[in-house]
């Protein structure tokens, strides 16, 4: 048996002050958008294998599996966690993620409808306020992390703002769906 300390900084995720995910309405949404688009996917190969000699077929066999895709992607990404440690902040998963370390971090900028963390070098990156459950409980922690903070009063500036994904996903997920039903819908 063997035991190692290992400095805060070195690569390693610190213990988080506060793990924040994608709110459940978001996430269920996602998930029956993709079981939605599969069982569409599944109607649509049926159709098909019908009358597998149309001209048009092959189009109609590859698009609600792109569908699929789509809303499989957006599962994943509803399905990341931020977290805020005295490091940095985390975006991802338990396996796969991107870190913001803290010394990278000039200054956060909170807003009304998110959070803007400027880097030293390089653009901003935009945490959105709908896009997290506990969006004030994000902010305290930022603070607690000792991160350099900066409040704003009102909402981020357009550009930032068109950083956040959320809206973005959503009309993906729908758009999904609703293209998966007129593929099965052409099939049929």
């Amino acid at each position: 048996m063997s035991a190692v300390d290992l400095p805060p900084g070195i690569g390693l995720a610190g213990t988080p002050l506060g793990t924040f995910h994608a709110p459940l309405a978001a996430r269920r949404r996602a998930l029956i958008a993709l079981g939605l688009v599969c069982v569409f996917m599944v109607i649509t190969w049926y159709f098909v294998s019908r009358h597998p000699y149309r001209w048009h077929s092959s189009t109609q066999v590859v698009l609600p599996f792109a569908f699929a895709l789509f809303t499989g992607l957006a599962l994943a990404v509803r399905s990341a966690r931020v977290a805020v440690t005295r490091d940095g902040i985390r975006w991802g998963w338990t396996s796969l993620g991107f870190t913001q370390s803290a010394a990278r971090i000039a200054c956060a900028h909170v807003f009304t409808d998110g959070v803007a963390l400027e880097a030293h070098k390089g653009s901003r990156w935009f945490l959105s306020a709908r896009d997290w459950d506990g969006f004030d409980q994000l902010v305290r922690q930022l603070k607690r992390a000792e991160l350099p903070t900066k409040d704003h009063g009102g909402k981020a500036p357009i550009r930032q703002r068109l950083q956040s994904y959320g809206r973005f996903l959503d009309g993906l997920v729908i758009a999904s769906v609703l293209g998966a039903l007129s593929v099965a819908l052409w099939a049929a």
